[in-house]
């Protein structure tokens, strides 16, 4: 795929970033919570231990969101032929 054609497709799907940033925040909250819980580091549930997992787990989130989340929904939609019917 060159260069302009993925430029043209990210700028197609780029309507979702916002509600899947939202979603991809949530998301990784409830990780890390729900992984500190299950791993007994409570300690890790303070505000600097949080933020930290939060940091570095939404920081790799965000980056697939922006990069692939607007090229797979600027794809066209693919209707089976029952939905004709």
């Amino acid at each position: 795929m060159s260069l302009q054609r993925w430029i043209v497709s990210w700028r197609r799907g780029r309507s979702v970033i916002r509600k899947a940033l939202l979603g991809s925040f949530l998301t990784c909250m409830a990780g890390t919570l729900l992984n500190a819980l299950l791993d007994g580091h409570f300690e890790v549930l303070g505000p600097a231990g949080l933020m930290r997992r939060l940091a570095v787990g939404y920081a790799g989130s965000a980056v697939v969101v922006v990069l692939a989340f607007p090229l797979l929904s600027g794809r066209a939609r693919h209707r089976s032929p029952s939905a004709d019917a």
